[in-house]
Order: structure tokens, then sequence, then C-alpha cells
């Protein structure tokens, strides 16, 4: 199951999505909650400690990310041809987030119960456009081995969302 809270600034994303993630971890139920909203606070909100340095941020390594998301599709000769809409493909790893696998180690953190990871921060060009929701949303995008994953995102001027 693929839960995204997505709304203006100051609406509940982030409350919700932790207090949804821990209730459902809680149940032992495996979730990964995914913070891609523009003011990043949904570690502390899970239970993490303010003071300690927040997980490494997805977009912090693109070269890396794409690299290890293209996988062995042979469509995709380098991480250098994707593009934003390039969908997952024959040897792609867009689809699996296996929680032993580098992705998880590289990126994630565990707070309250609920294993999380954060897109990083945003820039002007990005809003409205850069929403890693569109990954998560995706009907073939179930995490393996995860029963949900919860994903906060702003929503920006002008931009509409659609649940899948």
């Amino acid at each position: 199951m693929r839960i995204a809270f997505v709304g203006k600034g100051g609406s509940g994303k982030t409350t919700t999505a932790a207090l949804f993630s821990r209730y459902t971890a809680g149940l032992g139920r495996p979730v990964l909650a995914v913070d891609a909203d523009i003011n990043q606070h949904l570690g502390v909100a899970l239970g993490a400690d303010p003071a300690a340095p927040p997980p490494r941020a997805l977009g912090g390594d693109l070269t890396w990310l794409k690299d290890h998301v293209r996988g062995e599709n042979p469509l995709l000769p380098s991480a250098d041809t994707m593009i934003k809409t390039t969908p997952p493909g024959p040897g792609s790893r867009m689809l699996s987030l296996d929680p032993s696998g580098e992705l998880l180690r590289r990126y994630s953190a565990v707070a309250g119960g609920v294993r999380y990871l954060v897109t990083g921060a945003f820039d002007e060009s990005d809003i409205g456009v850069s929403c890693y929701h569109s990954k998560t949303a995706s009907p073939r995008s179930r995490p393996a081995r995860w029963s949900c994953t919860s994903t906060t995102c702003s929503t920006a001027r002008g931009s509409t969302s659609r649940s899948t």
C-alpha cells in the first residue's frame, strides 16, 4: 500500500504521516516513510533526536542514485540518458527497496520504529516539478517487502495531486 499525504504548508502532512507510520509500524507492519516535503521534519516527528544529523538525502547524490536506479536496464546505456519521466524497465532497480539493500543502507534511518528517507532540499526551480511522490505513487512501484509506504509532499501553486 502506498499513501501520500499532500497539501499546502501547515496543513498537518508531517504530523499525519508520522502518526500513521508509527501506528502502522506498531501493528507489526513494515513501513517505509519518505519525507519529500519542502520543510523536512518527518524524522523528528517520528521521534528522531532533533540535534542528530538527518539521514543522507536522496537528492544529494543524484549521479549515484540514477546509476543505482538504472541497474542493468539495457534500454538505458548510462545514467545520463535518464530523465525525470523515465519509466522502470527490465533490469532497473527503481521498484526494489530491499531493507538490506544498498539504497536503504546509504540513505535511510529509523526513528520511532519506522524506517524513513529524506529527499533533501528543494530549490525554487524544483517546486511543483520534482516531487518524489510521483515515483512512490506509480501502480508498479510497490517497494519489495514493505507493506506500507507513506510520503509527505507539499503542493505548489497551480499543482494538482491524484491518488492511484
